[in-house]
């Protein structure tokens, strides 16, 4: 079950009972407390909960929970549209850089190539390939940070040096006009250098980071097709079509190969 989905059933059981133990979490969804608490974490994070002892409570504003609800829905079925779509672009006995993004961990349950090498410094995306027998997975070694599911250091980087690979898929916290844009210093120099490694890189991004903000730029020289689930703005479409950059919409694509 995606944790999307768990928390969905979180909410909805808090809507009727108020209030949801530890305990109550991993009954009803059948996970370990430790799955538990990091739902917790996200949705106290996300502020449409309150933490109590053992669990979680509502809090007063019933009308933040339903747009939560809604957004999540949303947000959750773009990244997997995006995820299947990129998903296809990865061929028999590739070697494929996946970044550290809730996007691109939608293109790695998606992946139906056979005999690729995947190398990531993501915890999720590592776990949920873990499973695979037809392919071989390469972590990029490193300091856990646990609140963002990742491995960081220098190390990382000086992995990526020694790495050669077909296709990368990054996520991107923001995309303006000048490129795209990330939270942390550190993490744009991780998604230069996977971008350098490798010969086609491919940014997914849903159409919420189109309006957003973040601080650290990634230069469009640096990638090759952009995957996005709904019209990308002129402004910006104007300047990766000037940099020969595709752009591939997923509602677009359904309807192409409708009429295939």
């Amino acid at each position: 079950m995606y944790q999307e989905e768990r928390l969905l059933k979180i909410l909805g059981y808090l809507n009727e009972h108020h209030a949801m133990s530890v305990l109550d979490i991993c009954a009803q969804l059948e996970v370990s407390r430790d799955t538990a608490r990091r739902d917790i974490v996200r949705l106290v994070q996300e502020g449409v909960v309150i933490r109590t002892h053992g669990g979680v409570a509502l809090p007063q504003l019933q009308k933040e929970i339903a747009s939560y609800q809604e957004r999540l829905i949303d947000e959750t079925d773009s990244k997997r549209k995006i995820g299947k779509l990129a998903a296809m672009l990865i061929q028999d006995h590739e070697t494929v850089i996946l970044d550290v993004s809730t996007t691109v961990q939608a293109v790695a349950e998606r992946i139906s190539a056979k005999q690729i090498t995947a190398v990531t410094h993501s915890i999720d995306i590592v776990g949920i390939l873990s499973g695979r027998e037809d392919l071989q997975v390469y972590v990029l070694g490193g300091y856990l940070h646990a609140k963002n599911r990742l491995l960081y250091g220098p190390s990382v980087i000086d992995k990526l040096r020694e790495l050669r690979a077909d296709k990368a898929f990054i996520g991107a916290t923001a995309i303006q006009a000048d490129g795209l844009y990330f939270p942390y210093e550190d993490d744009a120099h991780v998604k230069k250098e996977i971008a350098r490694r490798s010969d086609q890189v491919i940014v997914v991004a849903d159409f919420t980071k189109f309006m957003s903000r973040s601080v650290y730029r990634l230069d469009f020289d640096f990638v090759d097709i952009l995957i996005t689930d709904q019209e990308v703005p002129s402004e910006i479409r104007e300047v990766l079509d000037q940099k020969n950059i595709a752009i591939v919409q997923c509602e677009q694509n359904k309807q192409l190969e409708g009429e295939n």
